[in-house]
Parts: structure tokens; sequence; C-alpha cells
């Protein structure tokens, strides 16, 4: 009698676990930390350092990026469209496939995007955002 408890109580809790790694899979953020900075598609943040907010948006700080980059230039031109889209000006945007860059501005900040193709598996690929604010 206990056997047959303890394998449905085992299938529940592995099925529960596939669902919270499943939903874990499918982060939906796609701006940087509720702010104003959106974040390069297919991209997580996965660590960050010395971030600085004021006025309700991020004002400083790094940020590394992991996820897909098939290609990073097209990457790269899909993240100024969307940082065109929520007030940014695209400064420069320059690179191939295998690594770009591109540099934004808005209300006295700088935001400057890398990212990095890894060939052999695009799924694991690198990238950094760099937020600073101009001195005042």
């Amino acid at each position: 009698m206990l056997r047959p408890r303890l394998a449905a109580t085992a299938t529940i809790a592995a099925a529960g676990l596939a669902l919270t790694l499943a939903l874990a899979g499918c982060n939906s953020d796609t701006m940087l930390l509720e702010s104003d900075v959106p974040l390069p598609e297919g991209l997580a943040t996965i660590r960050s350092a010395d971030i600085r907010r004021a006025q309700g948006t991020v004002s400083g700080g790094t940020f590394v990026l992991a996820g897909e980059v098939a290609d990073a230039r097209a990457a790269v031109d899909r993240a100024a469209r969307r940082f065109d889209a929520h007030g940014w000006t695209t400064a420069s945007a320059e690179g191939n496939a295998d690594a770009a860059t591109a540099r934004f501005t808005k209300d006295g900040r700088t935001a400057s995007l890398t990212l990095h193709r890894r060939s052999l598996d695009p799924a694991m690929s690198s990238g950094a955002l760099a937020i600073e604010s101009a001195p005042r």
C-alpha cells in the first residue's frame, strides 16, 4: 500500500519539477530590471555588477548576457530597433556574424552592447551590456 503512494508522490514531484524548469526556461523578461533598457532578443542577464538606479531607470551597471545568437550583427540590428522603439538613439552599430557592437544614448546615458556568437553552439552565445551616465 505504501509503494503505490510513494510512486504517485514521486510522479507528482517529477511533473512539478519539469513544469518549473520549463517555465524558467521560457524567461519572458524583455527589459533590463523593469526599466527603459531593452534586452536583446533571446538573451538573458546572468550576472550584473555596479548597478545604479535613478528615477526608475538603470543609470549605470555592467550586465553579462547569455543565450542564442545565430548572427551577432543581425541580433545587434534587432536590438537597435528595440532600443529606438523605447526612445533611445542608435549612435553606432557595427560588426559581423561572429561579433557585433552598438552604442545607444538617451537622457545623458549611454548603453554599450557587445554580442559574440559561439560558432560551435550558438545557443550558448554571450554578450555584455554596459550602462553609463554622463557626470552631472
